[in-house]
């Protein structure tokens, strides 16, 4: 038996979030320390995260997945995401209105670019579809 691609980052995933969560009920305070060393070097964590995220999506498209497929359930992570971030929404909120915004977004360039061309690159296929449906 074979295993694909996206079974192989299913069982990362996993196997990570396995570990994590035993790891915040058994000490919680052990996750925030490794959150914290992982976080220390934003640079690092940022080239690192990219790196892992350009291979995530080139073995995504290589087993058949069109970016249309990929931000449809970035869309549905987006939406469970929420459901956590939702109780602390008002304190993230009033904590964003005392930073200055326009740092902000340009401390977050890579990131807003990144997303800038995925949806773009989504965009492009979904009119490429429709188009090509109209000629034929």
């Amino acid at each position: 038996m074979t295993t694909s691609g996206i079974e192989i980052l299913a069982e990362i995933l996993i196997l990570i979030s396995v570990v994590k969560l035993l790891i915040i009920v058994v000490n919680v305070r052990a996750w925030l320390g490794f959150a914290k060393w992982i976080y220390a070097k934003p640079a690092v964590t940022s080239i690192v995260a990219l790196t892992l995220a350009c291979l995530v999506l080139y073995i995504l498209l290589s087993s058949g997945l069109t970016i249309v497929h990929i931000l449809a359930v970035c869309l549905f992570i987006a939406l469970v995401i929420m459901i956590g971030v939702a109780p602390y929404a008002g304190r993230l909120l009033e904590w964003f209105e005392t930073q200055n915004l326009n740092t902000v977004l340009k401390e977050q360039w890579l990131y807003i670019v990144i997303w800038l061309l995925l949806l773009g690159w989504g965009l492009g296929e979904i009119l490429t579809t429709l188009w090509t449906g109209i000629g034929s």
